[in-house]
């Protein structure tokens, strides 16, 4: 059994979930072919370690050489005529479909379709996996009707966030994972005439046994006038770097001693730093850029608070990222990230979109140590026992492999908890 993973422009900043799920189900004994659409651009290139590696054995669809890419062409209309009329067909009527946000015509994904489907052939692929339900989706759906070989989806935004033709990917799908049940239920409610078994849960997540504070690392929880925030993101409107800035600025005005880092770049980095300008928070606010999952580690240890207040987030993977490592953590209510953070227990939920809100909700952390201490070992805990990477990794192993994951004991994620 042969599988193909079909993953848009990969390897990005934010994949470095999907490699940890590579990671595990390999080491399983999967035989696993990662196919990407094309290269990221620079400024989207994962800074991981692992993103070398990961580009080199990646077997990318475009761009390819004209003649390579017109024989692939032509070869697919000879060898399956009724197959690439039925993509054809497909471009012109599925319903529109996004990517990033934006509305793109479907025809000229029938090039790499067809280069696509003559790699599954000489890589002996069985089963093809797509984490995306946009342009790679589609691709997925081309294939099959070219080769025959059936694909999966992982789904890991709102439906809504991906324009019109969704319902038909996951009809064709052979089963679609929703990472939070929110979108699980979302997607069954919707699409009510899809069978409930091949819909599920799996739920992604971060290795736990990596993203683990060293004994001699405690979290600093002495000091009820100073505190270092961290948050991670992508510069974007609604990851809400304006708010938290915001927030800042009116703890400073009640004299307490505050450090803002922000981990990420994005568009909208050049208004952010405006807005610290306009807020005289130079020197308190730094903006650091895109890290290394090992920087982004060394940050958060060195944090009395983790913070990520976006306005919506489907689920959230940097806060179990922090959580993992034991620093206590203030989410909001929007989208999932409820399933992560137990308001209250292993960390703070408050509402978006509300500095003031915020502003309260961080100096109540930053005024009692022992509740911040509290929270990260609750929230370390949690990660632990529900959002460990290899959870989420055994699911879809088991759905495409047919059998158990040979996943790692309980009692050694347990006492991988206590580290």
């Amino acid at each position: 059994m042969r599988i193909g993973y079909v993953i848009p422009e990969f390897p990005s900043q934010t994949h470095v979930w999907i490699w940890r799920e590579i990671l595990h189900v390999r080491e399983w004994g999967m035989p696993l072919t990662i196919f990407s659409t094309s290269k990221p651009g620079t400024k989207d290139r994962a800074r991981h370690a692992f993103a070398d590696d990961a580009e080199q054995e990646t077997v990318y669809l475009w761009p390819r050489p004209a003649l390579k890419a017109i024989g692939a062409v032509a070869g697919e209309m000879l060898r399956h005529p009724i197959g690439f009329l039925s993509c054809v067909k497909l471009a012109f009527t599925l319903e529109s479909t996004k990517n990033r946000g934006k509305v793109r015509p479907l025809l000229p994904l029938i090039l790499p379709a067809c280069i696509m489907a003559g790699e599954v052939r000489r890589a002996k692929i069985d089963k093809l996996h797509s984490h995306s339900v946009a342009r790679s989706a589609v691709l997925c759906m081309m294939v099959k009707r070219l080769t025959g070989v059936p694909y999966s989806l992982t789904l890991n935004a709102d439906l809504s966030w991906w324009g019109g033709g969704v319902e038909q990917k996951i009809q064709e799908s052979a089963f679609t994972i929703s990472i939070t049940q929110g979108l699980l239920a979302e997607l069954r409610e919707k699409f009510s005439a899809i069978p409930k078994d091949r819909t599920l849960l799996g739920r992604i997540g971060v290795d736990t046994q990596r993203w683990a504070r060293p004994i001699d690392r405690p979290l600093p929880v002495d000091d009820a006038r100073r505190m270092r925030i961290v948050s991670v993101g992508r510069m974007h409107h609604n990851k809400a770097f304006d708010i938290l800035m915001k927030a800042a600025k009116k703890l400073t005005e009640k004299g307490y001693e505050i450090e803002v880092r922000i981990i990420g770049d994005g568009d909208e980095r050049g208004g952010l730093e405006a807005m610290r300008r306009d807020l005289q928070l130079e020197g308190i606010v730094s903006f650091l850029g895109s890290m290394s999952e090992d920087q982004i580690i060394d940050e958060l240890l060195t944090a009395d608070v983790f913070s990520a207040v976006s306005r919506h987030e489907p689920l959230g993977v940097v806060y179990m990222e922090a959580m993992s490592l034991g620093v206590p953590t203030l989410g909001t209510t929007s989208g999932g990230v409820g399933e992560i953070i137990d308001d209250g227990d292993s960390g703070l939920l408050i509402e978006p979109n509300d500095p003031d809100i915020l502003a309260a909700a961080l100096e109540r952390l930053l005024t009692n140590p022992e509740l911040r201490k509290r929270m990260g070992d609750a929230g370390r805990r949690a990660i632990v026992e529900k959002f460990d990477s290899r959870i989420g990794a055994a699911t879809i192993y088991e759905k495409l492999m047919g059998k158990p994951a040979p996943v790692t004991k309980p009692s050694k994620l347990k006492a991988a908890a206590s580290a």
